[in-house]
């Protein structure tokens, strides 16, 4: 009977020393891969200041986000010309092209500001001149975009920005 019990906890035991580590085998991987991670998410902002300060100021997602917009006017005021503009976005990973806006929405607009009495508004049928800016950047299970719309004067000066940011997660 005692031969029984020994061979018992002998078995109960070697069990216990095999299975003990699985878990803290799991938890140290899960542990490195979310270190990992979170090195590879602040390496990319360490990399690129203004997204850095971006999200900063806006850590999660929105269509329109004024705090982000500030940080983005901070390194492209308003006045700035078009190839500074682009140049500036695409030293931080920025890709833009030009948006067009539908002849039907410039009328549109035009009828919008006369029937609130702007006059002071030029009053011609010019479509107006957009970027849309698009980044990527890493995140720590998701994938984040940052978007910045560029609207630029008839003489190609930033006129108006703003920015969102998306988070897809993955």
């Amino acid at each position: 009977m005692g031969s029984s019990v020994r061979k018992f906890v002998r078995v109960a035991l070697i069990a216990c020393l095999v299975v003990a580590p699985v878990p803290s085998a799991l938890f140290a991987a899960l542990w490195f891969w979310t270190w990992s991670k979170n090195s590879q998410v602040e390496s990319f902002y360490r990399e690129h200041p203004l997204l850095s300060e971006m999200r900063a100021r806006q850590p999660s997602g929105t269509n329109d986000s004024p705090p982000a917009r500030q940080a983005l006017l901070e390194i492209v005021p308003l006045g700035t010309n078009r190839e500074a503009a682009v140049a500036a976005l695409g030293k931080e990973g920025f890709v833009c092209q030009t948006v067009v806006e539908p002849v039907a929405d410039t009328r549109l607009r035009q009828r919008f500001l006369e029937a609130r009495g702007l006059t002071n508004i030029p009053n011609n049928n010019r479509t107006k001149d957009l970027l849309e800016c698009l980044a990527g950047a890493p995140a720590f299970v998701a994938y984040t975009t940052w978007i910045t719309y560029l609207e630029f004067d008839a003489d190609g000066r930033l006129s108006e920005a703003r920015v969102a940011t998306w988070t897809i997660f993955i």
